[in-house]
């Protein structure tokens, strides 16, 4: 066999690895736009006003789940007097809202919907977020139409990550295996879902996330331009 045919033979090999890859399953805040950002320096400055700081593990306890500390109510509980916690919950979600309104995807994120679609992969998003949210955030970004389907949480704190419920839906929603799907995850609860649903699970660090530890994600990057989709799927397969 001559060179050129040994190379063709071994990307023709290699394609066929890269099929058993059916789908992407994208995490929402965090991953797609820099949203976890927005809402740790929204929570810092309403702390600020108060005189507190926010410690980023107190934070991270929120992160891609339900529950975790209620925020508004341990700032009255540091400040030592009664606040009026409906007042500081929607001033500091206006603010979070006036910041993510200017938001951008992270980027790769469009290169891998692309691509995703180029090798006839199914994009999904997988989401603890509710649905209402996951809408204004996909209009915010111009990608409201490009997923086949939305798997969220809608608040139910059993299907919520790091339970496996939410990856566990997406796979019976697409008809597929667990090794057949590939998961985009920033938290570590999001990385702890894939992995409990045996999802091969890229970390996609944020700001934010690359100070938590992602190690039980199976590879790490910054920048979706750091890994190719098609380096991906061939790590995913191998």
């Amino acid at each position: 066999m001559g060179a050129g045919a040994a190379r063709r033979a071994r990307a023709w090999l290699l394609s066929l690895r890269t099929l058993t890859v059916k789908a992407l399953l994208f995490d929402f805040d965090g991953v797609l736009w820099d949203s976890e950002a927005a809402a740790f320096q929204s929570w810092q400055e309403t702390y600020g006003e108060y005189g507190q700081h926010l410690p980023l593990d107190a934070f991270a306890t929120r992160l891609g789940t339900v529950g975790g500390i209620d925020l508004v109510a341990q700032l009255e509980l540091l400040v030592g007097r009664p606040i009026d916690l409906e007042a500081v919950a929607a001033r500091r979600w206006d603010r979070k809202m006036q910041m993510v309104r200017q938001l951008q995807p992270r980027p790769g994120v469009l290169t891998y919907l692309h691509d995703a679609r180029e090798h006839g992969l199914a994009v999904a998003l997988v989401s603890t977020d509710d649905m209402e949210g996951i809408t204004t955030g996909l209009q915010i970004l111009d990608l409201l139409d490009a997923w086949d389907f939305i798997e969220c949480a809608e608040g139910d704190q059993l299907r919520a990550k790091p339970s496996p419920a939410l990856y566990i839906a997406a796979l019976h929603r697409l008809g597929i295996r667990a090794d057949e799907a590939v998961a985009i995850e920033d938290s570590p609860n999001g990385i702890r879902a894939a992995k409990a649903a045996r999802v091969f699970c890229l970390g996609f660090a944020n700001d934010v996330t690359r100070q938590l530890d992602l190690s039980r994600a199976d590879v790490v990057v910054d920048s979706l331009d750091d890994l190719p989709l098609k380096d991906l799927l061939l790590l995913a397969a191998s």
